[in-house]
């Protein structure tokens, strides 16, 4: 997650939050689809490209289904189908602006920038140590997928239906136990960096603001402004 810094991390930062959070107020389908545009050409301006097709098929495939939701003539089945993809939906979009935060700044200058900020350690702490195990976790479970199959273990999708308890005996539980050292070391670590020195500390990563943060803002409050006026606008809304 060391990159160049492209932008002030505090832009990034307010980027995220607001499109998340705008992600998670709107609850109307032609709104959820501009955001949808949006994020992906944040995604786009970060040379996400993979992450950008992967995530829009998905959010393809849900519309579509939301699409034929009325053909659905089981009650039962076609609410329990809008639950999950409106869930579905949210994480999408959360998922999208976590990946252009990991591709727009790297870790010191996210710390950085909370630090400059004044956030509370309660805050910053948690949300660094998401950031940092996520890879971590990734790598844990391709891990142990590979131990499971030299074993002669399956894991696929299938078998986790075939057989829930097991599946999750195999994959979970080695998991949260390794999540357990993770966790050890790491409050070592913060221990020995001196986190409950509560003195101001020096920063060695210098933040200014240019005309390209300006840019993203200006184009970030234009999209916030276009997907609320179409969320509380009191027009018809057709279902996509």
């Amino acid at each position: 997650m060391n990159v160049k810094k492209e932008l002030d991390p505090r832009t990034v930062l307010g980027i995220v939050f607001i499109l998340v959070m705008l992600g998670l107020a709107i609850n109307k389908p032609l709104p959820s689809h501009v955001l949808l545009i949006i994020c992906n050409i944040y995604l786009l301006t970060a040379k996400a490209y993979c992450e950008c097709i992967l995530y829009s098929v998905i959010y393809i495939i849900i519309a579509g289904l939301m699409f034929y939701i009325h053909h659905i003539p089981n009650t039962t089945v076609a609410l329990t189908i809008v639950s999950i993809s409106y869930f579905v939906h949210k994480f999408i979009i959360a998922i999208m602006m976590i990946e252009f935060l990991k591709r727009k700044t790297s870790m010191p200058y996210v710390i950085s920038a909370m630090q400059t900020m004044k956030f509370p350690n309660a805050i910053a702490i948690p949300f660094i140590v998401i950031l940092r195990y996520m890879p971590t976790l990734k790598e844990d479970y391709r891990h142990l997928k590979d131990s499971l199959k030299i074993r002669g273990l399956r894991t696929s999708g299938v078998q986790f239906f075939i057989h829930p308890i097991r599946s999750l005996e195999f994959m979970i539980v080695p998991i949260l136990f390794r999540s357990i050292r993770v966790a050890e070391e790491l409050s070592t670590s913060v221990l020995l960096r001196g986190i409950e020195n509560y003195k101001n500390r020096t920063n060695i990563y210098p933040l200014k603001f240019t005309k390209t943060d300006f840019a993203y803002g200006l184009c970030t409050a234009i999209a916030v402004g276009a997907v609320s006026y179409l969320q509380f606008s009191n027009r018809v809304e057709f279902m996509f």
